[in-house]
């Protein structure tokens, strides 16, 4: 069955904001026609202290039309990778842990199931710094939608968990970094009802506390 999905497009518009300790990172997920480069804000300080950065990285971008989203044809995914820097200075070569969290943030979501049986539509996958990927974030369903696994985020809407109070522990200096793909699945029916919807949500990551 062919598909009429016109102008259905995912962009990622990312907002970095620094501080020392008390730190946030946005990642503006919205269907709106955007280019690929990524706005960012930098605040600094003259002081030698500590310092804490996230950076989200790359927009994602996803856009399926006609010519690339139909019966046969594959999903579309983007990926980017986000970070947690940490530099101790001043701390005589003993370690020193910051503990952050990491949340996805769905302020509004148009999208619908297009299939009676409530097949997962839109997939994010997400893999820590270990390299392992998270399987379980509370409120979120991870299943697996036409052989691509994931957490099905297709009518999820408010706040959900990464990872709380995740350690981040160097003498020196330490990059920690989260793997994240947003799946645009392609399931052979008709997904017209997903057409030209919206969909607005964040990635944030918040330092929390501190230990000497």
């Amino acid at each position: 069955m062919s598909k009429k999905t016109k102008r259905i497009l995912l962009g990622i518009y990312i907002v970095a904001l620094f501080s020392i300790v008390s730190s946030a990172t946005l990642a503006y997920f919205t269907y709106v026609e955007v280019s690929n480069v990524s706005p960012s804000i930098k605040s600094t300080t003259a002081t030698i202290m500590d310092w804490l950065i996230f950076d989200i990285g790359k927009p994602i971008y996803i856009y399926a039309d006609n010519e690339n989203f139909g019966e046969g044809m594959s999903s579309l995914s983007d990926e980017t990778i986000a970070s947690a820097n940490l530099r101790v200075v001043n701390n005589e070569g003993r370690n020193k842990t910051y503990y952050y969290n990491v949340l996805l943030n769905i302020k509004n979501n148009e999208f619908s199931y297009s299939t009676n049986s409530n097949i997962a539509e839109l997939l994010i996958k997400i893999y820590n710094p270990d390299g392992e990927e998270v399987k379980e974030i509370e409120g979120l369903n991870y299943t697996t939608s036409d052989g691509y696994s994931g957490f099905d985020i297709t009518t999820a809407s408010g706040e959900y968990y990464i990872a709380q109070n995740y350690e981040i522990t160097t003498n020196d200096e330490i990059e920690q970094n989260w793997q994240v793909e947003v799946i645009f699945v392609n399931l052979d029916t008709s997904q017209d009802i997903n057409a030209g919807v919206e969909f607005d949500a964040a990635l944030e990551m918040k330092s929390v506390y501190t230990i000497s």
